[in-house]
């Protein structure tokens, strides 16, 4: 149904929803049709304009009324049915429900709702599991709650599931104080209660824009997530994230694409049973790439544990929910700033696309000996500049990788003079960077500047060490599918970067294998394309060809000229006469 309601207007889909929570499937006449409208307070003046327009996008059928043939019989197609969507039809879903809260609603507000729903539907697969094996239904309940998460109060024998809380007009106003209670019967739901503070839930949840919730209500319940499995259900979070990523880049809030993320946990090659910390991590993205690609290297239990820290706590609560949607289990998280306050313990690999060009008071990391101690391990004097961060970051990443680093940064930190010049030029002295690789330009939502992604490694194989490998990327993309101003990387880009990475060869207009003493004659800047350009391609010309189009051309024209100067003579002669 919802791919069919994608494009339709606000107000037809509104109507269409409510005729479909009323009539369902039955067959109804037009006054049936105005009854149900009427009691949701959507009337309108031609009911008749709305069901030609249903008919018309193939969501109503028409037959003429038996009984009078004066008369139409209408039954809606495609309803409110719950069904085990493709990701295609799913995501379709959300498109319908993100059409409702354009206009000033807070996105996350729909990440919550897909998150609830997600869990009652997982929650109460349980549930009918346990009582086709025979236990009552409060057994059933109080068996989910240990398996699972606590959606049912023992204490108040009360429900706090998606369906219950959704069920009728006044229980939908109790449900930012349903979240608030599940947040308070389940430790690692604690922050549930924070986000509905933070995004007014309460304030939003309201007579006035009861119609909006319930539009969007309906869109969830016409899906049954109990049947879909967790990694469908993850992506489908990820593409709100993404969708809203434009919209919400203008405002300072960053998400970095998906296909940079699995770029960068390509190059590390992530190896089961070890530890991946992101120190700014964001939404989670970089964990759950991780966890996706050892798992499918081979069809094996991940055995990764997981940590990330994020200062903007709101979203390191929606990073969370995140890893819970993808059924991610082994992580951790911790909120606060990761540069003077890391929370974390060492990891094998650190991966991560901190803020470019951060502004912040260098002074806060040199008052304690321990956090100033990260900043002096890899640089004689590590404390960059105040406007830029960017070399902090890898000095942080490094101190706690026990193997491998992958960063996102501005191409500016490549070869910027001045503090940062001497700490990448200390970094490089100490032969922990790998690879350099400069990425297209317009990849990111809030630059069209081009990135780059620096690999470090702490233990190279002995062929690569004394040398870095510089990719020159630039050309390796296609358009955007559905951002017109943007470019992203195809998969055949993410193996071509991947497999010269892993070559460490030389490829020409693409790839370069350097020593640190020629790095040295170019004063330790990396810029890429000092060392690597991309090959013009010149085009091949058929000089036999081409004389003997030219010929051909020229043979065309003196008949033109010709049979010109002809009829000139003819009018001449006319007029002579």
């Amino acid at each position: 149904m919802w791919d069919k309601l994608a494009n339709v207007e606000n107000w037809i889909k509104e109507r269409y929803i409510v005729l479909a929570q009323e009539l369902k499937n039955k067959p109804f006449r037009l006054e049936e049709a105005e009854k149900a409208l009427k009691k949701h307070n959507l009337e309108i003046e031609n009911v008749k304009e709305l069901l030609s327009e249903l008919r018309k996008k193939g969501l109503l059928e028409v037959k003429k009324d038996p009984q009078d043939f004066r008369r139409s019989i209408y039954k809606l197609l495609f309803v409110n049915s719950k069904t085990e969507p493709t990701r295609d039809k799913l995501i379709n879903s959300l498109k319908a429900a993100a059409d409702y809260i354009r206009g000033g609603v807070d996105y996350k507000v729909l990440l919550v709702f897909l998150f609830y729903k997600a869990l009652s539907d997982k929650w109460l697969a349980q549930v009918e599991k346990y009582i086709r094996e025979g236990f009552t239904k409060t057994q059933a309940y109080l068996l989910a709650n240990s398996e699972y998460y606590t959606l049912y109060d023992e204490d108040e024998q009360k429900l706090f599931t998606w369906n219950e809380v959704t069920k009728s007009r006044d229980t939908i106003i109790e449900l930012a104080n349903a979240l608030t209670r599940i947040s308070r019967l389940n430790e690692k739901l604690s922050d549930l209660q924070k986000i509905v503070d933070v995004l007014g839930l309460r304030g939003f949840i309201n007579e006035d824009n009861l119609h909006t919730i319930e539009s969007i209500i309906n869109v969830f319940n016409s899906l049954d997530f109990s049947k879909i499995p967790y990694d469908v259900i993850g992506d489908a979070y990820m593409w709100i994230l993404n969708y809203f990523a434009p919209q919400k880049a203008k405002e300072g809030e960053n998400y970095t694409p998906q296909e940079i993320v699995k770029l960068i946990v390509n190059l590390l090659d992530i190896e089961n049973g070890f530890i991946v910390l992101d120190p700014a991590l964001g939404s989670g993205t970089m964990l759950i790439e991780a966890w996706r690609y050892v798992k499918e290297k081979k069809d094996y239990e991940v055995q990764l544990k997981l940590y990330g820290q994020e200062r903007n706590e709101i979203m390191a609560i929606i990073a969370k929910m995140n890893l819970i949607l993808h059924d991610l289990k082994n992580y951790e998280i911790f909120i606060g700033d990761s540069l003077a306050n890391p929370r974390f313990p060492k990891a094998d690999y650190v991966i991560a696309n901190p803020p470019w060009n951060q502004d912040y008071n260098v002074d806060n990391l040199k008052e304690d000996p321990k956090i100033k101690k990260i900043y002096t391990t890899f640089a004689s004097d590590g404390f960059p500049p105040k406007q830029s961060m960017d070399w902090a970051w890898i000095q942080l990443m490094l101190y706690f990788a026990n193997k491998k680093v992958g960063i996102i940064l501005d191409n500016g930190a490549l070869f910027r003079g001045g503090r940062e010049k001497k700490i990448r030029e200390d970094i490089v002295k100490k032969d922990l960077i790998e690879a350099v690789i400069l990425l297209p330009e317009k990849l990111f939502y809030n630059t069209g500047a081009p990135g780059v992604v620096i690999v470090l490694n702490k233990n190279k194989p002995e062929e690569r060490k004394g040398k870095i490998i510089f990719i020159n990327a630039s050309n390796e993309y296609e358009k955007h599918p559905d951002v017109r101003r943007l470019n992203r990387l195809g998969e055949e880009h993410i193996k071509k970067i991947v497999g010269a990475y892993r070559e460490f060869k030389n490829i020409e207009g693409f790839a370069s294998v350097v020593s640190l003493e020629k790095i040295k004659e170019k004063d330790y800047n990396l810029n890429v394309t000092l060392y690597v350009f991309p090959k013009i391609e010149e085009e091949e010309i058929n000089l036999a060809e081409e004389l003997k189009n030219f010929k051909e051309i020229e043979r065309k024209e003196k008949e033109i000229v010709t049979e010109a100067m002809k009829y000139i003579e003819m009018i001449l002669a006319a007029g002579g006469e």
